[in-house]
């Protein structure tokens, strides 16, 4: 199976060859990949400015936004079936038992810096055919949003930013929910976050 990766310490993007993945444990998903994005961060890797392949190998494959569908499932799979469309998520938990974020599937909000990260850090990305992964990682897609839902990780970036804004609102005296604001040079992230927003008054 063919996938695009970049080789750091060489330098290089390109081609690879890779084994098709298979389903392993009961819990597992196989998806087969429809859409990848490309965003910053992989413009930023493929310069060599970061990125981590994962152990006992040279390289990374690359893409940490995408849309799939399931083609098959663990027995013991409850999440999702074979048909729907998903999107995966990007970040893996560290393996500290204390640490909250982690522990309650919040480790976006993580202060440890021991995560993983598809495409990113020392797991191989999505710019392949077929991924295998737990189904807790898999975010079931609406088919109405088929056209937009490879933007579904960008547009978490942005959620997460609101949804920390409306805690400390809620926390102020006097709450501020309902006031209006806008956002200026917030470039693209931003802009999807705005859009969420307006959608959400209408």
């Amino acid at each position: 199976m063919k996938a695009i990766a970049v080789r750091p310490q060489a330098r290089q993007v390109g081609l690879v060859e890779v084994d098709e993945p298979a389903l392993v444990g009961r819990h597992d998903v196989r998806v087969r990949i429809l859409e990848v994005g490309v965003c910053g961060t992989d413009k930023e890797i493929c310069r060599f400015e970061y990125g981590q392949p994962p152990a006992g190998v040279d390289y990374l494959v690359l893409g940490h936004e995408a849309l799939g569908i399931v083609e098959d499932a663990g027995a013991d799979v409850t999440r999702v079936r074979r048909g729907d469309l998903v999107a995966v998520m990007v970040r893996r938990p560290c393996a500290h038992a204390a640490f909250a974020p982690c522990r309650g599937a919040r480790q976006d909000f993580f202060t440890t810096g021991e995560f993983t990260e598809r495409g990113i850090n020392q797991m191989h990305g999505f710019m392949t055919g077929i991924v295998v992964d737990h189904e807790q990682y898999l975010c079931p897609i609406p088919v109405d949003l088929a056209d937009i839902a490879v933007l579904t990780e960008p547009l978490t970036i942005a959620e997460k930013g609101l949804d920390q804004v409306a805690a400390v609102q809620d926390r102020l005296p006097g709450s501020t929910q309902g006031h209006r604001a806008v956002v200026l040079g917030a470039g693209p992230v931003g802009l999807l976050g705005g859009d969420s927003v307006a959608r959400a008054r209408l």
